[in-house]
């Protein structure tokens, strides 16, 4: 199921997003090592945010599945993606080399108000998701009872 969230700030891209297991477990760490792989693997050194935000948006279906989702996780804290793209030089450019995902990747921000505040929305996130199915589940019952008690008019 999806669920479409429109929370303030965020990119369009990636408004849109599966509740899938694997995207619930994605973490700082797990998503960068994905974008390492993914960056050494098509022999690429760095990562632009308009890049990031096609392999999450995957208008193709060209990346992978975990790609994807990964790219969408640094989309959705984009304080993480700075902190990531920061990590080597001073000001933010949007552009992150393999090296700083590498970094994140063996828990270069663990422990930091950053990874706090990311985990922080992801929980908010899935409790907002899981509110909302259930919000959806109780109204088809409801309507359904509603329905069984109607009486037919004379």
């Amino acid at each position: 199921m999806s669920v479409t969230l429109s929370p303030i700030g965020q990119n369009p891209a990636v408004q849109n997003f599966s509740t899938s297991k694997f995207e619930e477990n994605l973490n700082i760490a797990k998503s960068s090592q994905i974008l390492v792989d993914y960056l050494k693997g098509n022999g690429k050194s760095a990562i632009n945010a308009d890049e990031l935000s096609r392999l999450a948006s995957n208008p193709g279906g060209d990346a992978p599945a975990d790609v994807s989702a990964a790219a969408a996780y640094m989309l959705r804290h984009p304080d993480v993606y700075t902190a990531i793209e920061t990590h080597d030089v001073a000001g933010a450019d949007g552009l992150s080399g393999f090296w700083n995902f590498e970094w994140a990747a063996q828990g270069g921000l663990a422990g930091t108000s950053i990874e706090a505040s990311a985990r922080m929305e992801e929980a908010f996130d899935r409790a907002i998701t899981r509110s909302a199915q259930v919000t959806e589940i109780t109204t088809d019952k409801k309507a359904g009872l509603d329905a069984s008690k109607q009486r037919a008019q004379n």
